[in-house]
């Protein structure tokens, strides 16, 4: 007899943004077609993270309320400093050993660990301002997400041609992809969600809308950028995100997935295909040459089965999921 159906649609739909996340780190259907890749690879899947961040905003809410953010804290802290030791031989040993390049790595995370690294000051920094209005979040959030856009565009742009170093400043990803420019205002946006109980208070036909017009506004402007404004450039930061991540998180409520599935077992798949791929793709490249998209492919098939060893690993060592 089935019991305790629930939804799991927000669970399906983190395991799928892991997934858009290895499509994009190696660079899904980019031997077919530039454009496909650009928009598909570089526009769409990079919506992952984004919603990563909204996702923890929204349930750091409850965090917060029941004064559990040292839990929170620790937790986010430890996961961050195991990976990183995971990955050290790629950031301490592999490349010449360089104390303030190995200091700015640990500082910001060594390639998909920035998340983690800018998830915990963020969430910090929320917590601080968490009786702020919500109109004063939202404002804020526009305004440092702004900021980080215009930082990334006088990169792309190389506004500073003539100041080498400022140029080259300006083109450091840690710049404006952070936890203050990029993890903040997205944490917020979920955070001001929850406890605004938006995801509960719009209808289905409103939140379709709003996905459709999103996703199209967030395909408009990469090819935009792509076409007339960065060519080959690789953007980290869509406008867009603001529209686009958010509206995932509340379509993850109302449209509804009942299932016995194990949520937790979900979540923790996401987890685990997010933080070990890299390490897949690194073993798989330096033994095969695969194209783009058949890499992409075995990428997820390994990621999927080792994470099932890493779920089954952290039953009894804690902290590595």
């Amino acid at each position: 007899m089935q019991t305790n159906s629930r939804n799991i649609l927000l669970d399906i739909l983190k395991v799928i943004a892991a997934l858009f996340v290895i499509g994009t780190h190696c660079g899904f259907l980019f031997e077919y077609s530039e454009v496909a890749s650009q928009v598909v690879t570089n526009g769409v899947f990079r919506i992952a993270v984004p919603f990563f961040f909204c996702v923890n905003g929204f349930f750091l809410y409850d965090v917060f309320k029941n004064d559990r953010i040292k839990i929170w804290l620790k937790r986010v802290g430890i996961l961050y400093l195991i990976w990183m030791l995971i990955f050290s031989y790629f950031w301490v040993y592999l490349n010449d050993f360089e104390l303030l390049k190995a200091i700015s790595t640990l500082t910001f995370g060594f390639n998909h660990l920035w998340y983690l690294a800018a998830l915990f000051p963020g969430g910090l920094v929320l917590y601080q301002f968490r009786n702020a209005s919500n109109t004063i979040l939202i404002i804020s959030t526009f305004a440092l997400f702004l900021i980080g856009i215009i930082i990334q565009y006088v990169g792309q742009l190389h506004v500073f041609t003539e100041q080498t170093r400022v140029d080259k400043l300006m083109n450091y990803p840690p710049l404006h992809r952070n936890f203050l420019s990029f993890a903040l205002p997205l944490l917020s946006i979920g955070y001001v969600i929850r406890r605004a109980n938006f995801h509960t208070k719009l209808s289905k036909q409103f939140v379709r809308s709003i996905l459709i017009i999103s996703l199209t506004l967030l395909v408009a402007e990469n090819l935009i950028t792509y076409y007339f404004i960065t060519g080959e450039a690789i953007l980290n930061t869509y406008i867009s995100y603001l529209f686009l991540a958010p509206a995932l998180l509340i379509a993850a409520f109302t449209f509804k997935i009942k299932s016995n599935l194990n949520s937790k077992l979900l979540s923790s798949y996401s987890i685990a295909l997010y933080l070990i791929h890299p390490l897949i793709i690194i073993l798989i490249t330096s033994f095969f040459k695969l194209e783009s998209t058949p890499l992409t492919f075995v990428t997820i098939l390994l990621s999927g089965i080792v994470s099932y060893l890493l779920i089954l690993l952290n039953k009894k060592l804690k902290y590595i999921l």
